[in-house]
């Protein structure tokens, strides 16, 4: 393991400590516990398989879309600057 130091607001230290105390655990490994399920819970909840975007761009083109599409796909789905041809 390796040491990380936190600021944390004393409503939430108080929290923590309580936890820890009525499960019998240090502050340490409740904190561990609670931001590793939250870790698991946000890596399960994004979508890194590109389908969306995929979809996206079939949709922009199936509606007539713009001509330049291969070249600014980036413009038109995240809004960048568009290059010029």
């Amino acid at each position: 393991m390796q040491r990380t130091q936190m600021y944390l607001d004393e409503k939430l230290r108080k929290d923590l400590k309580a936890l820890a105390k009525r499960e019998d655990k240090s502050m340490a490994e409740v904190a561990r516990d609670i931001l590793q399920e939250g870790v698991e819970k946000k890596r399960s909840s994004v979508d890194n398989s590109g389908i969306k975007i995929m979809l996206s761009l079939l949709d922009i083109k199936a509606k007539g879309g713009p001509k330049d599409l291969a070249v600014n796909h980036d413009h038109y789905l995240y809004g960048g600057p568009k290059k010029k041809p």
